[in-house]
């Protein structure tokens, strides 16, 4: 994702770290490690999206969303997304995990969908 004001790209590699790079160098500024609610390092972070000053980020293999303060590594909210298309459900359609963030125009909405998802969420955050 990309922090505008800071004009840094925001990537994970799946780890516990968000990594921060140069626009226009793509070197490595920083790395802050993720903490989650609670107090364990985040473990399989994969889609982000950076949404009023946060990064968003879906855990691989869980049916969560992480909002993480890009300056301390702090996750201030952990979004449950489980009940959108429980596990069971979307089994049966051959649908995998949730993992696809993509933010709207309009203030606090979301779009949520997963791997092989047939449908998507408007989410109200």
């Amino acid at each position: 994702c990309h922090d505008d004001k800071r004009n840094e790209f925001i990537m994970s590699d799946g780890s516990e770290n968000l990594h921060f790079l140069n626009m226009e160098s793509f070197e490595e500024i920083r790395r802050i490690p993720i903490v989650r609610k609670n107090g364990q390092r985040a473990r399989n972070i994969n889609e982000l999206e950076y949404v009023n000053g946060r990064v968003l980020a879906n855990v691989w293999y869980e049916d969560v969303i992480l909002v993480i303060n890009p300056e301390t590594g702090l996750c201030e909210s952990e979004y449950d997304m489980s009940t959108l298309w429980p596990q069971q459900e979307r089994r049966k359609y051959g649908a995998d995990v949730l993992n696809g963030i993509s933010v709207s125009k309009e203030d606090g909405v979301l779009y949520i969908t997963g791997k092989k998802w047939n449908r998507m969420f408007k989410v109200y955050l």
